[in-house]
C-alpha cells in the first residue's frame, strides 16, 4: 500500500476512535462532570471542537494537496431541514435572550447537530461495530459498578461517578441501546442488556427502566424471521409478569411509583416526585406565550421559582422556551430520522450496518420517550453519544452503493484513482477483522 493510502486509512481509523472515545468518555464520566462542576467547561470544549470540526466536514475543499483526507460518502443522509431550522430558531433566541442558562442550553442542542453531522461525514466502515462496541462495554462497566454499590448501599443510590440519586438511569439506556443492538439471536445473547436491564431496575429509575424494558423487547428483532414474532410475545408477557411482580412485592419499586407525593389518576395514586406542581406551572406559563415561546433558558428561570432547576419534561420546555413552532421542528426531525434509521435498518444488507440502523432507531425512540419525565435535550454527556450513534447510522446510508468520489466531489480532499482503490480494500478488511 502507498504512503498516501496508509495515511489516508490511519486517519479514517483516527477520526472514528474520536468519536467513539468520546461517546465513551460521556458515559463513564458524565455523572462525575456534573460532580465536579466541569460540565460548563466541557459542554464549552465539545461545542468549539465540533464547530470548528463542521465546515471540514461538510465542505469541500479546493486544495487538492489535502488530500490525505477522507471523502465523505456522497450518498449519506444529510441532516434534516427542520433540524437544521431548529438550530437556527435554538441561535435567534439566544441572541434575543442572552442569559447563562440560554447559553448553555444552546451550546447542547447546536452540538447535537453539530456532532451528528460529522459523525455522518466521518463514518467508515469499521466504524458501526466499534462504536457499538465500545459503547456496550462503558455501559457493562457501569452496570457492575452500580450493582456493587447497590449491594453496599441499597438500591436507588448514589456511587462515586455519578451526580445524583438514580442519576445511573440518565445514561444507562444508551448502553442498554448498542447492548441490544449488537445481541446475537441466541439464549446467550440475552447476559449483557438483561444485566444493564437489571441494573436501571436496581437504579429506581422509573421512566429508564420502562424505556429500556421495550428497548430489551427489541433484542429478538434481529433478522426480521417469521419466529421472531412468537419469540417478541412471550419475552413480553414474561417482562409483564416480571414488572407486576416487582411492582407489587419490591417494596423500595413500589414507594418510587406510588407513595412520594400523594397525586391523584383515574382514582389511582401516583407517585411523580413533585413533577406534576412542575408541570403545571410550566403549563399556565406556556398559554401566555404558546406560539413563539418565552425565550431559550427561559423554563429553568421559571423553576427557580419552585427552587428547581428544570422543569423535568423537555417537551414542555421547547414549548415554554421556542413556542409551539420550536416544538414541532424538534418533533419534525426526530420523525424524519427515526423514518430514515427504519428504512436503512430495513435495507441493510449486512450485520454492521443491521446493528447501527437499529441503534439509531432504538436512540430515537428511548430519548424521545425519556425526556417526558427527565431534562436529557439539555445534558451533553447523554446528547453526544446519541448524536453520534446517529450520525454514524446516517454516514452508512446507501453504503453498499457508495463509490468513492472523484476530486471534485464534495468531502476534505479526494484521493487518485489508486489510493482510491487501496482504501477500499482496507476498508474492507477493517471491517472483516473487528
Amino acid at each position: 500500500m502507498s504512503a498516501a493510502a496508509t495515511s489516508n486509512v490511519v486517519l479514517r481509523q483516527q477520526r472514528r476512535l474520536f468519536l467513539s472515545a468520546l461517546s465513551v468518555f460521556c458515559i463513564l464520566a458524565g455523572g462525575t462532570l456534573y460532580r465536579l462542576k466541569w460540565n460548563a467547561e466541557f459542554t464549552v470544549a465539545v461545542f468549539l471542537i465540533a464547530i470548528f470540526s463542521l465546515p471540514c466536514a461538510l465542505f469541500r475543499r479546493p486544495d487538492q494537496s489535502a488530500g490525505q483526507l477522507e471523502p465523505i460518502n456522497p450518498l449519506r443522509q444529510r441532516i434534516p431541514l427542520p433540524l437544521w431550522s431548529f438550530a437556527a430558531c435554538v441561535i435567534l433566541s439566544e441572541i434575543r435572550m442572552q442569559t447563562v442558562e440560554g447559553a448553555q442550553n444552546t451550546l447542547v442542542y447546536l452540538s447535537f447537530v453539530a456532532v451528528m453531522a460529522i459523525a455522518a461525514s466521518w463514518t467508515s466502515a469499521g466504524s458501526p461495530l466499534l462504536l457499538l462496541t465500545w459503547v456496550r462495554s462503558a455501559a457493562v462497566v457501569m452496570a457492575v459498578c452500580y450493582i456493587f454499590t447497590v449491594i453496599v448501599t441499597g438500591p436507588g443510590s448514589d456511587s462515586f461517578y455519578l451526580n445524583s440519586d438514580r442519576g445511573y438511569g440518565e445514561i444507562a439506556w444508551v448502553g442498554v441501546v448498542a447492548a441490544v443492538s449488537l445481541a446475537k439471536p441466541s439464549r446467550f445473547g440475552y447476559i449483557l442488556p438483561l444485566l444493564l436491564l437489571a441494573a436501571c431496575v436496581l437504579s429506581l429509575s422509573r421512566t429508564v427502566m420502562a424505556v429500556c424494558a421495550l428497548l430489551f423487547l427489541s433484542v429478538v428483532t434481529q433478522r426480521r424471521e417469521r419466529g421472531e414474532r412468537r419469540k417478541l410475545l412471550l419475552l413480553t408477557a414474561a417482562m409483564a409478569g416480571g414488572a407486576y411482580f416487582l411492582l407489587t412485592r419490591y417494596q423500595p419499586l413500589e414507594d418510587r411509583f406510588t407513595h412520594n407525593d400523594g397525586q391523584q389518576v383515574a382514582g389511582w395514586e401516583v407517585g411523580t416526585s413533585g413533577r406534576a406542581t412542575m408541570w403545571r406551572v410550566t403549563w399556565e406559563s406556556i398559554k401566555k406565550s404558546p406560539w413563539t415561546g418565552h425565550g431559550i433558558g427561559s423554563a429553568e428561570h421559571l423553576m427557580s421559582r419552585l427552587a428547581m432547576d428544570h422543569p423535568h419534561n423537555d417537551y414542555l420546555r421547547l414549548w415554554h422556551d421556542f413556542g409551539i413552532i420550536g416544538l414541532g421542528l424538534w418533533v419534525a426531525s426526530i420523525l424524519v430520522l427515526g423514518r430514515g434509521a427504519y428504512r436503512r435498518w430495513r435495507a441493510a444488507s449486512n450485520d454492521a450496518d443491521r446493528a447501527i440502523h437499529k441503534a439509531a432507531l432504538l436512540a430515537l425512540v428511548g430519548l424521545s420517550l425519556n425526556v417526558i419525565t427527565s431534562n436529557l435535550l439539555v445534558y451533553i454527556s447523554v446528547m453526544v453519544p446519541v448524536a453520534v450513534i446517529i450520525g454514524t447510522s446516517m454516514g452508512r446510508a446507501n453504503a453498499e452503493g457508495v463509490r468513492l468520489a472523484p476530486s471534485s466531489a464534495r468531502g476534505c480532499g479526494a484521493p487518485n484513482d489508486e489510493v482510491r482503490k487501496d482504501l477500499t480494500e482496507a476498508c474492507v478488511g477493517a471491517a472483516m477483522s473487528e
